[in-house]
């Protein structure tokens, strides 16, 4: 589910691969205030796109777009807290997560949290 998600959020930002140059982008617009940036970049780490994969920088990225009221930070920091990738798995933090997507306007994040309280 998670994986799927990154990959339209991906999709819906580029139809080509990102290369190393996209990523120091990515960063400096996350690091002004940019939180889809921060979600991107998030992501590119999670997977291994276009940077080497690495779960902890993905989530301070999620965090920090998250923190700045990036829905789809958000939602996929919730979706590794619920798979417990580079975190220790935990349903109060995922729903934690998705509950903010959700109240940040993100449908899948309402219906994954409602998932996630049964």
């Amino acid at each position: 589910m998670i994986r799927l998600l990154s990959a339209v959020l991906m999709l819906w930002f580029s139809g080509t691969c990102f290369a190393e140059a996209d990523a120091e982008r990515h960063k400096n617009s996350c690091d002004d205030g940019d939180v889809f940036s921060c979600a991107l970049l998030g992501s590119m780490y999670q997977w291994g796109d276009g940077v080497g994969q690495d779960s902890l920088k993905a989530i301070e990225y999620y965090e920090k777009g998250c923190d700045g009221g990036g829905g789809y930070s958000c939602l996929m920091l919730g979706g590794m807290y619920e798979e417990g990738l580079g975190v220790k798995q935990s349903d109060s933090q995922a729903l934690k997560f998705l509950s903010l997507a959700c109240d940040l306007g993100l449908a899948i994040g309402c219906a994954e949290s409602e998932k996630l309280k049964k």
